[in-house]
């Protein structure tokens, strides 16, 4: 019984201050208040009465309060720059170098996807009737309404906004939205036929080149998909998507070593992260390099800070320790792979091999049965566990 294939990963890219204050007293004079005496009650109307006269000659105590509300408010570093609850959309759709900045902040900055599509209702309506002092943005207001739309879960709403805003420019923000609105509806042909389109219109365009990338590789063109991105990097360098990629065919083509001359021009444009280096390790074991598959594990192991991420790491470093022969070491780096992500298919069905290698049938079944849970459609897992119930 083999385990799982080895996962290989793609890069891609107050202050408080308090006063004291002290009671100052004529010099030579001492003044004390007994219990029940009013001279205490004399002393608060005076300051009481000094302090209305005061307020009567700056203004009026409602001014001192809203002053010193607003102070507040504009003092305070941690509270809203506006309540969004109290936004009218319709007065601020009029005012035409405002409105653009406040549907960002809206959107990106606060998160409220309905205020920022009511304020995109009231602008496009302004625009419909006439009202507006010109139209040179009506397509960038098509594709907020349309992106807005998509975040609510209405991709099918989104596509009529969209195809007006390439009407009035052909913009590649437009083109990567209305090809997401056909992935998320799961018409991927239709997706790659809008950035051909896009592409027809912008050529060499890197952003609908990547995405039209992307799309190939989901549908299972690799070949395609390799051309895009040699593509990409021939135009762009320093891009590490497409450096990553490339690196990663090669690496399925048996050349690890072509493979780890991508990943090392990568590193050294400055991308260090977990998978990159756990890449370098694989890399370094199919080439023979086998002095620095482990401090490139290691290396990954200290930058990995997801528990999900850690857990592809360890499995990955246990296909490493089975392909040189220690199976101890193999077992641990399984079992911290299951306890930084339980549900993890490949690891549980790898320790179900190693534990029925020991004739531990029933734990293996075990094992076998919470990958099956955590991954049904696996024939392999499947095989392994009709296989295991022979022995019981």
């Amino acid at each position: 019984m083999e385990g799982y294939r080895v996962g290989f990963f793609l890069l891609m890219d107050f202050s408080f201050s308090l006063s004291l204050f002290r009671a100052q007293s004529r010099p030579g004079t001492l003044s004390l208040q007994r219990p029940g005496s009013t001279l205490g009650n004399k002393t608060a109307l005076k300051t009481a009465s000094r302090t209305a006269a005061g307020a009567t000659a700056g203004g009026s105590a409602r001014t001192i309060r809203l002053g010193s509300a607003s102070m507040f408010a504009a003092g305070d570093p941690t509270g809203p720059l506006f309540h969004t609850s109290r936004l009218h959309p319709d007065k601020y759709a009029e005012r035409d170098a405002l409105s653009k900045p406040l549907f960002q902040y809206l959107y990106y900055h606060e998160g409220d996807v309905r205020k920022a599509m009511a304020l995109c209702d009231a602008v496009l309506a302004r625009r419909r009737s006439g009202l507006a002092a010109s139209s040179v943005d009506g397509w960038w207001w098509n594709a907020q309404k349309a992106r807005c739309l998509i975040a609510v879960g209405s991709p099918r709403e989104a596509e009529p906004f969209l195809r007006t805003a390439l009407q009035e420019l052909h913009h590649p923000d437009v083109v990567l939205l209305l090809a997401r609105i056909y992935i998320k509806i799961d018409q991927p042909t239709a997706a790659l036929e809008v950035c051909r389109q896009g592409l027809e219109r912008l050529p060499n365009e890197l952003s609908l080149l990547t995405q039209q990338a992307r799309i190939l590789e989901l549908v299972g063109n690799l070949a395609v998909s390799v051309r895009r991105y040699r593509q990409i990097s021939a135009l762009d360098p320093m891009n590490t998507e497409a450096l990553a990629c490339i690196a990663v065919s090669y690496f399925y083509a048996n050349q690890p070593e072509t493979a780890l001359l991508y990943y090392r021009r990568i590193l050294a444009m400055g991308a260090h992260s977990a998978e990159l280096y756990c890449n370098i390790g694989l890399c370094c074991l199919y080439g023979g390099q086998l002095d620095l598959v482990f401090p490139c594990f290691q290396r990954a192991l200290r930058m990995a800070t997801a528990s999900e991420l850690r857990a592809d790491v360890y499995y990955n470093l246990s296909f490493v320790a089975l392909t040189t022969g220690d199976i101890h070491l193999a077992r641990r780096c399984l079992r911290l792979c299951i306890a930084a992500n339980g549900s993890h298919a490949s690891a549980l069905n790898n320790m179900a091999v190693l534990v029925a290698r020991q004739k531990q049938y029933q734990k293996a079944k075990s094992y076998l049965q919470a990958a099956r849970t955590a991954l049904p459609t696996s024939d392999e897992i499947g095989h392994n566990l009709k296989f295991i119930e022979n022995f019981q």
